[in-house]
């Protein structure tokens, strides 16, 4: 039955960036389908929220507190995720950090902090946990980038965009490199969905209905929205796909 080839009972999987927003929502949809989840961050008390949200649908939970662009942090998490629960068959790349600096006043530190956390976190993860999935030729890797690193178009958006295009280019890499290994690395390039790292933006008047209007659904995302496709890219159901970049984004400058 194609139902039972989206269940993950039996599979561990590891979210980073599970604190909050769509990393939250990943980590628990993952859950919901059978997994059992450990969840990196750097807030332990944002990861003690998400573990009770999974306590409560009756999955383990292990919250791992790391800073992903710290290699030693990434080795540690994924060495205290397999000792606790198991081999790690999922790895889902949710954390992220946003800059909406102009290019011409972005710090070359701001600028080095979001490449640091969003793409070379996104590499450590990949490689720490995709040492014990080729070895055992098996595993399903979903990252997620943006719709922004593909198409541009809102300005002061440099450092952010180009560490998500990134994100998508290492996600083609990995498929090529690993496919043959039993490895499947996917993308997922989400819109504007209502999360803390939107909050502020939508704080100034008429920011949500402009973003409506340029939506073709006619809405925002909610965090919810990406837990579906975030299911399936980790599942058997989708056993036959890697390397792509799926836009999950309600048809946004289409």
């Amino acid at each position: 039955m194609i139902l039972d080839k989206m269940r993950l009972d039996g599979k561990v999987a590891l979210v980073t960036g599970a604190g909050s927003g769509l990393g939250r929502a990943m980590a628990v949809a993952l859950a919901e389908a059978g997994a059992d989840v450990a969840l990196a961050g750097r807030r332990a008390d944002a990861l003690a929220e998400t573990e009770k949200l999974i306590a409560g649908v009756g999955r383990k939970a292990l919250a791992v507190p790391a800073d992903v662009s710290k290699a030693g942090d990434v080795k540690r998490a994924v060495g205290e995720t397999e000792s606790a629960l198991g081999p790690i068959g999922v790895l889902v790349n949710g954390a992220g950090v946003f800059s909406g600096d102009e290019t011409l006043k972005l710090a070359e530190e701001e600028w080095r902090r979001i490449i640091d956390i969003n793409l070379t976190g996104t590499f450590l993860c990949c490689q720490a946990a995709g040492e014990g999935m080729t070895a055992r030729g098996k595993g399903s890797i979903v990252n997620v980038a943006t719709f922004l690193g593909d198409r541009a178009q809102r300005p002061a958006r440099a450092a952010y965009n180009a560490s998500k295009a990134g994100v998508a280019s290492l996600t083609r890499s990995l498929s090529v490199e690993w496919g043959s290994l039993g490895v499947r690395v996917n993308c997922i390039s989400p819109g504007v969905h209502r999360t803390p790292m939107m909050a502020p933006g939508l704080e100034k008047p008429g920011t949500e209905d402009w973003l409506k209007e340029k939506i073709v659904l006619g809405r925002m995302g909610e965090p919810e929205d990406i837990a579906g496709l975030c299911v399936f890219l980790a599942s058997d159901a989708s056993d036959y796909i890697t390397g792509v970049n799926v836009f999950e984004d309600g048809g946004g400058w289409v």
